[in-house]
């Protein structure tokens, strides 16, 4: 959950399914949804690959994404998570709350 910013989330391809806080939102290529600030979410995405866009207002939410993880110059390594206590970590850095795994 953000605290500070809203959040717009767009599927660029691929598949997903979005909960923002009661609501569910299954998202094919060019789906979009907005994600308030304070209204806890959550994304799963369901095809075998993805690519999204996120969009964040005001700026700082960014400061998550770089602290926890990887660099995109280097391919994905097999296997690759984000350990949950470096997630957390991260995520209160940059003002958020992670209430728990995805539905």
């Amino acid at each position: 959950m953000h605290t500070n910013e809203d959040e717009v989330f767009l599927l660029l391809s691929g598949s997903a399914l979005v909960w923002a806080g009661d609501e569910e939102h299954e998202l094919r290529e060019g789906g979009i949804v907005f994600l308030p600030r304070r209204i806890p979410h959550a994304y799963r995405i369901t095809s075998e690959k993805a690519d999204l866009l996120l969009i964040s207002t005001p700026g700082g939410l960014e400061k998550m994404f770089r602290h926890a993880g990887r660099d995109l110059r280097e391919p994905r390594q097999e296997g690759f998570e984000i350990p949950a206590q470096l997630l957390a970590e991260a995520a209160e850095l940059s003002g958020n709350v992670i209430l728990g795994p995805p539905r």
